[in-house]
């Protein structure tokens, strides 16, 4: 049996897991959580704490040494954003989230430059204003000298890599999430960088998911008790490691990586761009052994987040089971809708207030009580997965036999079975914890415990793991109010193409 650690970072939260894996199956131990530190910094931008992300990190590690040996560490984050590094490895400043607004206006920008074409058809991404390409487009214009002093570009896994080994490297996962990676040609997006004046000195070769990028560094191995730990690039990019430990059904079922982003959608041999990809926004970012897969960034539990935390602000506490309860307390679930990727949705602070305002401004129910404004998110997430499965299975030409969902997300059974009525699609949940498990994978892969992804799924499959199935109604009448909900929700899509 080997034991790794998975450290996988959400932009919410941390935690480093231990993952057993043996011929009997896989099992999961969470040892270490913490929240993922933001700060401002002097330009006003919101930034992540690196350093206090690091000392997280090493805390965690530490709490892990006497629990040991293990046989390598992976780390996974989100996508998109980066750390600059100086000639000395040193940062340049504090990574930047994409939850900041330097961006507004940039994919408006780069589109009067090179076209919207190009920025989707050049890379196959999907062109989101947060994507690390505006980011770097917006750094061109206001802080140029950040460039000028960089001599490498991280991505956040491997920039905690770094932190942890001393080594520079760049995973191939986490580069497809930059809006700046060629997945057709395999290769970064030079032309469109020089055409955009964004400079690539600091771009780096692209390694293959289960590389081996070297072993804890010497201060690093003092501070934590793990002795020289192997560091392994694993399939870095938190949604490449959960579709990587999600037990698909048959080629053609969905996944839905669900936490913060609600990240759909289906594997396949090779990118797909068209009109279809281009207008709704699918994104073709790169999975284990260079596989792709095509999905969309759904803004997902990230707005309940916030709700709660704008509750929390009244005086209001609730926690999510009960928030959950109240939502499918009401009466009539479908009563207010919102297009959940509307940009007024995207950024921190007063969401109850811009859900309240969207139903306003497209003469619906205002939400005024948790469990209505829950119920409105709810509701509205389900209609939305049921939209982008539609377009998938029209995209990829495979039959859709199921919607896999995975990640905490999966632990919101009301959310699941309307995900079943409204796609009209078998939803299957678990595992919980499958991003954390496909991080330990493709390590084991990498040290020859497991022969590939095939025999890893089948692993999964026959663990003592929690699962759920999730049936869609066929009450008749209830499948004709659904038929016109689509409808409604496809009106809102519709407005908000208009709005763009």
């Amino acid at each position: 049996m080997g034991r790794y650690l998975s450290l996988d970072m959400g932009a919410e939260s941390g935690r480093l897991v231990i993952v057993e894996i043996g011929k009997a199956g896989i099992s999961t131990e969470v040892l270490y959580r913490f929240e993922t530190p933001v700060v401002q910094d002097s330009l006003g931008r919101r930034c992540w704490d690196f350093p206090k992300i690091v000392e997280e990190v090493v805390h965690a590690l530490s709490t892990a040494a006497p629990r040991g040996p293990f046989e390598s560490l992976g780390i996974d984050t989100w996508g998109l954003d980066f750390g600059l590094l100086d000639e000395n490895e040193k940062l340049v400043s504090l990574p930047v989230s994409h939850r900041d607004h330097r961006t507004d206006g940039y994919l408006e920008k780069a589109a009067s430059i090179v076209g919207l074409e190009r920025l989707h058809f050049d890379t196959g991404a999907q062109l989101l204003e947060i994507n690390s390409i505006f980011q770097l487009l917006a750094i061109v214009d206001n802080t140029p000298d950040e460039l000028v002093r960089a001599k490498y570009l991280q991505l956040m896994p491997d920039l905690i890599m770094h932190a942890l080994t001393g080594e520079i490297g760049t995973e191939y996962t986490i580069a497809t999430t930059t809006g700046l990676y060629d997945t057709q040609e395999n290769q970064w997006a030079y032309g469109l960088a020089k055409d955009l004046g964004i400079p690539m000195h600091f771009f780096g070769e692209v390694e293959d998911a289960g590389s081996i990028r070297g072993v804890l560094s010497e201060d690093i191995q003092a501070k934590t008790g793990l002795g020289p730990l192997r560091c392994i690039a694993t399939t870095s990019h938190d949604t490449a490691s959960a579709v990587v430990a999600t037990p698909l059904e048959s080629p053609g079922s969905a996944y839905i990586s669900s936490g913060t982003w609600s990240l759909m959608g289906v594997e396949i041999d090779s990118p797909i761009t068209n009109e279809i990809t281009l207008h709704e926004r699918l994104t073709n970012e790169g999975g284990f052994d260079r596989s792709i897969r095509l999905l969309r960034n759904i803004t997902g539990l990230w707005i309940i987040q916030e709700v709660r935390r704008d509750l929390k602000s009244q005086g209001i506490e609730i926690n999510y089971v009960d928030l959950v309860a109240a939502a499918k307390a009401q009466s009539d679930p479908w009563r207010t809708l919102f297009f959940v990727d509307a940009p007024v949705f995207v950024y921190a602070g007063e969401m109850i207030a811009r859900i309240q305002q969207y139903a306003r401004e497209t003469g619906q129910p205002v939400p005024e009580t948790p469990g209505e404004i829950a119920q409105a998110t709810f509701a509205s997430l389900a209609l939305q997965y049921a939209h982008t499965a539609d377009v998938l299975a029209e995209c990829s030409g495979l039959a859709m036999p199921a919607i896999h969902i995975v990640g905490g997300g999966a632990q919101n059974e009301h959310l699941s079975q309307m995900t079943a009525d409204v796609s009209n699609k078998e939803v299957i949940t678990g595992p919980i914890e499958a991003t954390a498990i496909g991080n330990a994978i493709v390590q084991a892969i990498t040290t020859g415990e497991i022969a590939d992804i095939g025999s890893a799924r089948a692993l999964i499959s026959s663990s003592d793991m929690k699962f759920g199935t999730y049936q869609p109604t066929t009450d008749s009448s209830a499948r004709e109010q659904i038929k016109a909900v689509r409808n409604r929700y496809e009106v809102l899509i519709a407005h908000q193409r208009v709005t763009d």
